[in-house]
């Protein structure tokens, strides 16, 4: 018997967006420095819980991954995220370091649904910083033919600092291109 798919989708009103908004500002008392190892410690358990669960939508698996990129985008000495929008990361990723939500994560299929919601709001919010260091990474992995060589291993800081310099003003202008949309946690 084949199995079936459906798709559902929904889309949030301003109010609902709101809503997901004041739990990222209430989030924030939260997300202190010096709470950093505490928070990160805490969505590496919900992303280890989520992926230990035997039935779990694909939709929740794919947001998921982007707490894992928030993550690594933070602690990627490489990169270098700017202070500021380090600092917000962290207060959104504080949200989801707190094991209480809306819905109980124990409720098979639903439990890590307001989870998912919350990735998206995260990820719009985020989404060309994302985007920037999701082509960082892949520059950087890629950046050498020969990476143990010597020659490779002293040019590969210089190629860092230089793609990172220019990715850097393109999510600048990518962000002024899209206006003060981003919200003010």
């Amino acid at each position: 018997m084949a199995t079936k798919t459906i798709k559902i989708s929904f889309s949030l009103d301003e109010s609902d967006v709101s809503h997901f908004r004041k739990l990222l500002r209430e989030a924030r008392q939260h997300a202190t420095p010096d709470r950093r190892d505490e928070i990160l410690d805490g969505v590496r358990r919900l992303i280890r819980e989520v992926r230990s669960q035997k039935k779990v939508p694909s939709f929740v698996s794919e947001a998921i991954d982007t707490l894992v990129d928030l993550i690594a985008m933070l602690e990627d000495a490489d990169y270098a995220l700017p202070k500021p929008i380090a600092a917000r990361a962290l207060t959104a990723l504080a949200y989801f370091a707190n094991p209480s939500d809306l819905i109980p994560d124990h409720i098979p299929g639903l439990g890590f649904l307001d989870d998912a919601i919350m990735i998206k709001v995260v990820e719009e919010e985020f989404k060309n910083e994302l985007w920037g260091y999701r082509k960082f990474r892949k520059f950087r992995d890629g950046a050498e033919q020969r990476p143990w060589t010597p020659v490779a291993r002293q040019r590969l800081p210089d190629r860092l600092v230089a793609f990172r310099k220019e990715l850097r003003a393109k999510i600048d202008a990518k962000n002024a291109a899209m206006g003060s949309r981003s919200v003010a946690w």
